[in-house]
């Protein structure tokens, strides 16, 4: 109770009295709380200062205030002690409360305090507020409130009496969010909402209490109580208010509250959504190993990510509550309690119900799955429902892919058309044999829940719609350009296997109840599906094109998981083409809109899209921190196993960004993991996995593993998808990269240059992508003294960037220090040193080294500049040295030989 009593307990029993009707809370000692550390529970709630009793406590036996017979002692905070008594002239026990003795010169403010509880609480007649009977002054004059004895614990007791699931976990908290909701209707802020302010009796009651801090939202708060910084030593350790420092307790208290604003209901919101995050993720919500670092991360809004168990819905409802800005969360606690109560599970349970018994009621019990389809017509014989695949794929779409695919004259097109026709008649043929036993499920003897079998057939169809788009594409006339990216596309096709997974059918979304926009939806969802294929097979001009024509139409249709897919795909095909600035509009409009229609799954692959847009395609690598978080929980969110392991590879490149090599590379792997549970070790995006493991290596300076784990990822690529894939571009550059870095120059040259030439022919010679492989080839034909030819890659290079990404843009930094470098290697370091302080002013990690380093190089040649060049070397030799870079050894080795004066060493 009253500033944090309600945590600790003493374990002697009550004195029996004869109703036992109303009471207050009688616990055990607290065991350690999993979401603090022992050391803090220890300090806590066993420190011998904490328990020795003031004076001026009743002892048991003694009557107060005429009429309340003290029977024990059940806890004691910071400011009161909590008592258990019986009421002689009511018959009844109640818990009083009193002020401590040792609250020391706030004892005036503690009294007003007591009594704005008393006045508050009994403005209060809620089932989840604790009932307050009486007040008044004992015989010494001190104050004491009189109110509901509970028989039970704190939450926070009730949270670690043994494991909870999440769904018990909220149930308790919707109860606490009640009562808290009804203070907010009777104009009252709590301001110190916390685990040890609830009591779960154990009648299942939960009961919000310790109103001791409550003020009047219409009142002034008077002279600021604010937090003052720092706190003193263990403050966001304990759940005990403190006295003398703060309104409140420091580790629930909202932002504004740190910052000495005003509290009001937003506020208790805030604090109602740490403790609801520390009971579901067994974690702190800010983490830090100092107060300092818990503030920061509180005020900078920085949460822990939580852990991937949990629901996304749940999650979304938590994470918007702990807002640092109030105006960001829901506006009130009845909105934050509506969210946390909408689980998709049990709605979507309520939604088939509904429409199973409307069916019934009009005789379609046996047609319900197929009412969503639009179906009217007596139920199909199982055994003839494969042939919903005639014109999909059957005998004729198969020779006209044939046809299609090696009419391109192209030397691997009949081994790409046998490897595609192999993977579509296998997934054509699991998904006729689903198909029907679907059909036949409900005729068992044992029968799943008919909600399953409506899912299960929604799904399915999807898939049929889906594959409808691959075989379209692939039978058109022949098309050189479609061959190295047919098998890709297939494989791209959504696991069946989802469509058989009950917990993926509900966590999947529904198509829409209202039967007329769901007609149009599925009408546009085919064209969708379309605009996804067209991306996955590199079709990037043809989905531009479906794109434009389709936004308008899925805009009307008012249907947010439909409109988010479309934004979503689009924004893909834009990035192929190379337009990262609309892809990335496409795809923020797109996370809002998914967000919105429950879809988790494609909310991880727009946070993770976003992440590849602004870090890797812009270099804007310092925004994209800012997405780290938010990509990881989306990630954590989704059930999807598939969509996690995308958002994961995203966070991996990242990682990469930010120098932070290690956990990129175990990032990746744990997508690889992920993504061959579901596809198998031999799917292209395996070898992606891969691949970025390499560069991750590579950046380390790792450059023979690099090399090593990017020819197996190659390897992978050429093997399934053929060898001029543009999957292929990435791995040739990183290993061109590795081998000039080793010193192998005429291998790094060959699989430049094929890298160049394989953007050129499947990509187009102004594509983004183009401005890497231009870049490393023009430093390796410098060490190989090919000098034109290097000034002409690295010029072809810098004019691409700043035509596709701007003269701003990061990119710039590369090409620009490779001008520099040759310009130095031929003499000419007064024509260097322009470009390389351009270069300075916009490169970014591993890159400013570089030319940091380079520059320095540069400005030696420069006596008057030599102290300028010794600090740049210093500086990228410190860079190199944090990393344990190999680069360190070359800049030292510079540094020790190249002293300001002669005999000053390193």
């Amino acid at each position: 109770m009253g500033d944090g009593t309600q945590e600790d307990r003493k374990s002697s029993p009550p004195v029996p009295t004869p109703d036992d009707q109303d009471t207050q809370v009688i616990a055990p000692p607290l065991p350690p709380v999993p979401w603090e550390t022992p050391e803090a529970f220890e300090k806590t709630a066993t420190s011998p200062s904490l328990w020795r009793p003031p004076r001026d406590v009743p002892p048991p036996g003694r009557t107060v205030a005429g009429r309340y017979t003290v029977l024990d002692r059940l806890g004691e905070g910071g400011m009161s002690i909590v008592l258990a008594a019986y009421d002689v002239r009511l018959d009844r026990r109640v818990a009083l409360k009193l002020l401590n003795a040792r609250a020391g010169p706030a004892q005036d403010h503690s009294e007003l305090r007591m009594v704005r509880e008393a006045q508050a609480m009994a403005r209060l007649n809620h089932p989840h507020v604790v009932a307050v009977y009486d007040s008044g002054a004992l015989e010494d004059g001190s104050f004491f409130i009189a109110m509901e004895y509970v028989e039970g614990q704190t939450l926070r007791q009730w949270h670690v009496e043994k494991p909870r699931s999440w769904r018990e976990v909220l149930e308790v908290f919707l109860a606490a969010g009640r009562g808290l909701a009804a203070a907010h209707g009777a104009g009252l802020v709590h301001r110190d909402f916390k685990p040890d302010n609830v009591l779960v009796g154990q009648d299942g009651r939960v009961r919000v209490t310790d109103f001791g801090v409550a003020r009047t939202e219409a009142l002034p708060e008077g002279p600021s109580l604010g937090l003052p910084l720092p706190l003193p030593p263990g403050a966001w350790d304990t759940s005990l208010t403190q006295p003398g420092y703060v309104v409140g307790t420091p580790r629930y208290l909202a932002p504004e509250l740190l910052k000495g604003a005003p509290a009001d209901a937003r506020s208790d919101l805030f604090s109602f959504c740490v403790a609801l995050y520390e009971a579901l993720c067994g974690q702190p919500a800010f983490a830090g190993s100092t107060d300092r670092e818990r503030t920061l991360a509180r005020l900078e809004g920085r949460v822990a990510p939580p852990p991937p168990q949990l629901p996304g819905w749940l999650l979304r409802a938590v994470l918007q509550g702990l807002s640092p800005q109030p105006e960001q969360r829901p506006a009130s606690m009845a909105v934050l309690l509506k969210a946390l109560a909408d689980d998709p599970a049990l709605r979507r349970s309520v939604w088939i119900r509904s429409a199973l018994a409307a069916s019934a009621g009009m005789g379609l019990v046996a047609l319900a799955a197929w009412g969503w389809l639009g179906h009217r017509e007596p139920a199909p014989d199982c055994s003839q429902l494969p042939r919903q695949l005639e014109g999909i794929w059957d005998a004729d779409v198969r020779q006209r892919i044939r046809q299609s695919l090696e009419g391109t004259g192209l030397p691997y097109a009949k081994a790409t058309a046998d490897r595609a026709v192999a993977a579509l008649e296998g997934y054509a043929g699991t998904w006729a044999r689903m198909r029907v036993e679907a059909c036949e499920s409900p005729r068992v003897e044992a029968p799943r829940p008919l909600g399953l079998a409506v899912l299960q057939e929604y799904c399915l169809e999807r898939r049929r719609s889906q594959l409808r788009a691959v075989t379209g594409l692939l039978a058109g006339a022949p098309d050189a350009e479609l061959v190295p990216r047919a098998v890709e596309a297939i494989q791209a096709l959504p696991p069946l296997a989802y469509c058989a997974d009950a917990q993926a059918l509900t966590a999947a979304v529904p198509p829409p109840e209202d039967p007329q926009v769901r007609a149009q939806a599925e009408a546009l969802h085919a064209e969708v599906d379309r605009l996804e294929t067209l991306y996955e097979a590199g079709k990037y001009a043809q989905g531009l094109a479906l794109g434009e024509q389709l936004l308008p139409q899925v805009e009307k249709a008012a249907y947010a998981p439909l409109h988010a897919r479309a934004l979503y795909h689009f924004a893909q095909n834009l990035e192929g083409s190379g337009e990262f600035k609309r892809a990335e509009a496409l795809t923020r409009e797109a996370i809002p809109l998914a967000a919105k229609g429950q879809d988790d799954a494609l909310a991880a692959r727009a946070w993770g899209h976003l992440v590849l847009l602004v870090s890797n395609r812009q270099g804007r690598h310092e925004e994209a921190k800012g997405l780290e978080l938010v990509t990881a929980a989306a990630a954590a969110r989704t059930g999807d196993v598939l969509a996690r392991a995308e958002a994961l590879n995203a966070l991996g490149m990242l990682l990469n960004a930010q120098e932070k090599y290690g956990e990129a590379r175990d990032t990746f792997e744990r997508a690889r993991g992920l993504w061959e549970q579901v596809r198998g070790p031999k799917h292209p995006y395996v070898a992606g996995f891969r691949s970025n493991q390499g560069i991750a290596l590579f950046l380390q300076g790792r450059y023979e593993e690099a090399r090593a784990q990017l020819a197996e990822a190659q390897a992978l690529w050429e093997e399934v998808l053929g060898p001029e894939h543009p999957y292929l571009i990435h791995a040739l550059i990183s290993q061109g990269a590795s081998l000039w870095r080793l010193g192998r120059l005429p291998e790094a040259a060959g699989l430049l240059e094929r890298a160049q030439s394989l953007i050129e022919k499947v990509l187009g010679p102004e594509h983004p992508f183009l401005s890497e492989p231009l870049s490393v080839l023009g430093f390796v034909l410098t060490d190989m003294g090919r000098y034109p030819e290097a000034q002409q890659r690295l010029a072809q290079s810098l004019a691409l960037i700043e035509k596709v990404m701007g003269p701003e843009s990061p990119s710039v930094a590369d090409p620009l220090r490779g001008l520099a470098h040759l310009h130095r290697v031929q003499g000419a370091s007064a024509k260097a040193l322009p470009l390389l302080e351009r270069a300075l002013s916009h490169a970014q990690g591993g890159t400013l080294a570089e030319v940091q380093f380079e520059l320095a190089q540069t400005l030696w040649e420069f006596e008057t500049r030599r102290p300028r060049a010794r600090e740049l070397a210093t500086q990228a030799h410190t860079y190199w040295q944090r990393l344990e870079h190999p680069q360190s050894a070359q800049s030292q080795q510079w540094l020790s030989s190249h002293s300001l004066s002669r005999g000053q060493g390193e």
